[in-house]
């Protein structure tokens, strides 16, 4: 690893520094549990990079994240300073650690990070809607109200609302897709930062196995009728264990045997053949490897200004943005209609003035955004204007092909082409 910095180890992975703008994380074969290390799980972690890559790929139209390429347990991310709140959302009510929903409610406590919830529940019951119950993320987690987050510095109003808005998103995406796969995604953890432009994504890892609870669905209701645990895909296979042999929380935790360690990976596995109908290919593939196999380009410097007319044109945006990530290309976006907010439009025109950029414009039916951008800058803009079907192309992509005679728009229909010419031109 002569070409990486180590920056930090973890309790499962390891984060190497490649440049000033981008980090190499391993996903080790550790598990952790009650805050402690338990053991090592062979190519656990593999099968976590891999849950996390599929998952970051499925999820990339509700937020952008941080993930530029991966392979084998090898990731290489965007450079950004995480939030110091891990976003918890639960579908069901459960768990086993001191933090656990189900612990705090079952020794009479009704509110959980500032969530009220009714009498009566059960363990591992289905709650009445999803709800976020974030915690902090230092040595030992602890759960925290939506209050303490702003006045604690830890976000803005304005950040929490945006970030919780889009962790429930997600959530919803993970479960309905999970239960189209026979399983039930109980609750997971989500983790945001700030890239180098100030923009908000996702980071660390997505719906896997450590960060998240899952559950077989076939067998779940009659497991709960009868008061029986569900069938789980997840570390809580080895808390439980753990939680037989000792106090995790005053005494050292034993080893456990190789029946529960076998027992927790072949789960894994199975729950990843099941969710992405795919077969885990092991390349074992080490630092020099993975390197290789991407190069990174930090001797240009490259950027892209997005435009977009309306905020319902946000999950569009964001499939630009995911591409520019690939390509590691910066970037920054503004909402700035040229019909609704023409000054702050003309402000951001300004601010570009002289930078080595490329406009990228979003807006259908009527684009006067892209004709404004390009008759009043002197760098390239490329129209992407935003649809549904093939049927709103027609209605979308008219007035941007049209434009007035000396106001150059470059229409591009698909969100990963309309990167590569913009890659192209910085290239240039």
């Amino acid at each position: 690893m002569s070409s990486t910095k180590l920056l930090y180890t973890g309790k499962v992975r390891n984060v190497y520094e490649l440049n000033n703008k981008h980090l190499l994380l391993e996903a080790t074969d550790r598990t952790s549990g009650f805050n402690k290390y338990i053991c090592d799980i062979t190519n656990k972690g593999v099968l976590l990079n891999m849950m996390s890559d599929f998952w970051f790929e499925k999820t990339k139209h509700i937020i952008p994240n941080h993930l530029i390429y991966a392979d084998d347990r090898y990731s290489i991310v965007k450079k950004c300073t995480p939030f110091k709140i891990e976003v918890v959302v639960r579908g069901y009510i459960t768990g086993n650690t001191e933090t656990s929903l189900w612990t705090h409610y079952k020794n009479g406590s009704r509110v959980y990070c500032g969530v009220l919830f009714p009498d009566g529940l059960v363990k591992n019951q289905k709650l009445e809607f999803p709800v976020v119950t974030p915690t902090t993320k230092d040595d030992n987690d602890r759960p925290i109200t939506p209050e303490e987050i702003v006045n604690g510095g830890f976000m803005t109003q304005d950040q929490m609302e945006y970030i919780f808005g889009k962790a429930l998103e997600l959530y919803n995406f993970g479960s309905e897709y999970a239960e189209s796969r026979g399983l039930l995604l109980v609750d997971t953890k989500y983790e945001f930062g700030l890239d180098m432009n100030n923009n908000i994504i996702l980071i660390d890892e997505v719906h896997t196995c450590d960060s998240s609870r899952y559950w077989l669905k076939d067998t779940y209701h009659e497991k709960f009728r009868n008061g029986e645990s569900p069938e789980k895909f997840d570390k809580d296979q080895v808390r439980d264990w753990v939680k037989t042999q000792c106090d995790p929380y005053t005494q050292d935790i034993p080893i456990p045997p190789n029946n529960i360690i076998n027992l927790v990976y072949n789960s894994y596995y199975r729950f990843y053949k099941k969710l992405t109908g795919l077969e885990l290919v092991y390349n074992n593939k080490n630092v020099e490897n993975i390197l290789f196999d991407y190069k990174l380009s930090d001797d240009k410097e490259k950027k892209v200004v997005i435009l977009y007319g309306s905020n319902k044109d946000e999950s569009f945006v964001n499939k630009i943005c995911y591409n520019l990530n690939k390509f590691v290309i910066e970037f920054s976006k503004y909402e700035a209609s040229a019909h609704k907010k023409p000054k702050l439009l003309l402000k951001v025109l300004e601010k570009y003035e002289n930078k080595k950029i490329v406009w990228i414009t979003v807006a259908g039916r009527s684009n006067a955004l892209s004709g404004v951008v390009a008759a009043q800058t002197k760098q390239p803009c490329i129209a992407c204007p935003p649809f549904q079907d093939k049927l709103d192309i027609f209605t979308n992509i008219n007035s941007s092909l049209q434009m007035p005679s000396d106001v150059p728009v470059m229409t591009v229909l698909d969100p990963y082409n309309a990167v590569l010419a913009a890659n192209k031109i910085l290239d240039l």
